[in-house]
């Protein structure tokens, strides 16, 4: 080998080595429970197309998430991080995809780009429909001719029909197919079409073959009059929140610390806001102690108890089924949150397998609601009228999904008592069921 070859094959060497250690640095400094990153969710994608999955027919991604790593190793790397930046030993992915009709679970090694295991899921039930499948369900219902028939009989214009394709819910039975029901309502110049359902068709989609199984048109029944039925906030002149300042939020990454409190907030398609790793400063002992480990939504169950055909098999599971974060909605700043809120944004991976951004999914803000944290009126001195007092301010991240009619706002509220308070809020518009009315 000649002399310049040899150099030029070290400076290689050394370049590939130097760009080994920079790829684990970046892909290991981070913290163990940061969501994942554009970057990874393109690397999970160019993992499973090169795989053996890739040869199987309709292959589409239902989760790709974070594998959480274990408790006790994400606390030891929390003692060790705090003093000299150790790396955290893996990062890996858990995945979920559909291939010819099964589903395939799959955990990923983002370190290595490889994948360190895979089982084929053979138990009840299926992963969350996807946006792609919910569309082309719509698509296939609209298409159908005895559906635009139906429309045509009743005299309505089929460019003015929206579905909105609902899952059917399980009642104990061995189930084969993945199967949506496809709902119908009419605009026709109202924006509020949950005001105006077309009642008595039932369409079911068999998600996998995107084929309709079952079309009944059972009844008519009147359609809500278009007047009335749209809905507009009003103004509310020069209203406004009350902001603190200055801000003692600080934020590094996915990590908080306000007064007292330091945690860490993790986004996902499942559940949204997830809060880990919340600790509050015990000034007796000078040091931290654990409050949370993990918290999030864990299920909502939205059973509307409507025994009719059309209706019973409205008992969603907005969370499983449909997915808090990737229901989330881009937060409206002086609506969802305070002028003094700052944000974070949401990642997850789509059908294809492609990164989705959701811009300000999370606001983080200080409220003051003019309540007192304590105070004390004190009368025993003679002479003397001492009122101490401090006025209560919180920590709220706060997240907003929408689905379907519903709006779910979820707030975490940190206290310097050292409490957290969860809130639940609904809010949203009524879906309406039309029936004849009878004198």
């Amino acid at each position: 080998m000649r002399e310049g070859e040899y150099m030029l094959n070290v400076l290689l060497l050394h370049i590939s080595v130097a760009f080994f250690f920079l790829f684990f640095s970046i892909n290991c400094q981070c913290h163990p429970l940061d969501p994942l990153t554009p970057n990874e969710i393109n690397q999970i994608r160019v993992i499973i197309q090169k795989s053996h999955l890739s040869s199987l027919s309709n292959v589409t991604f239902h989760i790709v998430d974070l594998d959480e790593p274990e408790k006790n190793d994400v606390l030891h790397w929390l003692s060790l991080h705090k003093s000299n930046n150790a790396f955290f030993p893996y990062r890996r992915a858990r995945v979920v995809v559909r291939a010819s009709g099964e589903s395939h679970e799959v955990t990923i090694d983002l370190a290595t780009s490889s994948i360190i295991s895979q089982k084929l899921y053979t138990g009840h039930g299926f992963p969350p429909f996807t946006l792609n499948e919910i569309i082309r369900s719509s698509s296939l219902t609209l298409s159908r001719r005895k559906f635009q028939d139906s429309i045509s009989r009743r005299g309505l214009n089929i460019s003015e029909v929206s579905f909105i394709p609902l899952s059917v819910g399980w009642y104990g039975q061995i189930t084969t197919r993945r199967v949506l029901s496809v709902p119908c309502f009419y605009r026709g110049g109202a924006s509020n079409f949950w005001a105006r359902p077309i009642e008595g068709i039932t369409t079911l989609v068999d998600v996998d073959s995107m084929k309709i199984i079952k079309y009944v048109d059972r009844f008519r029944a009147p359609l809500p009059e278009a007047k009335d039925a749209g809905f507009n906030s009003s103004s509310q002149g020069s209203v406004t929140c009350n902001d603190t300042q200055p801000s003692r939020i600080n934020i590094q990454g996915n990590e908080v610390e306000w007064a007292n409190w330091k945690f860490h907030v993790g986004f996902n398609n499942r559940a949204g806001i997830i809060i880990s790793t919340a600790s509050i400063f015990d000034a007796a002992r000078n040091e931290y102690r654990r409050v949370l480990n993990r918290g999030h939504v864990s299920e909502i169950f939205v059973p509307y108890m409507d025994p009719t055909f059309e209706w019973y098999y409205r008992t969603f599971m907005d969370v499983g089924e449909f997915g808090f974060g990737r229901s989330a909605s881009t937060l409206v700043q002086s609506v969802d949150c305070p002028n003094n809120a700052v944000y974070m944004d949401g990642y997850m991976a789509d059908s294809e397998g492609q990164v989705v951004q959701v811009p300000r999914a999370i606001c983080i803000f200080e409220r003051y609601a003019g309540d007192a944290a304590w105070r004390h009126t004190e009368i025993g001195v003679p002479g003397t009228l001492n009122t101490k007092g401090q006025k209560e301010v919180n920590l709220v991240i706060r997240m907003v999904t929408t689905v379907g009619d519903y709006d779910y706002i979820l707030d975490w509220e940190f206290k310097q008592s050292g409490s957290i308070k969860v809130g639940a809020s609904l809010t949203g518009i009524m879906e309406m069921k039309a029936k004849t009315q009878l004198h």
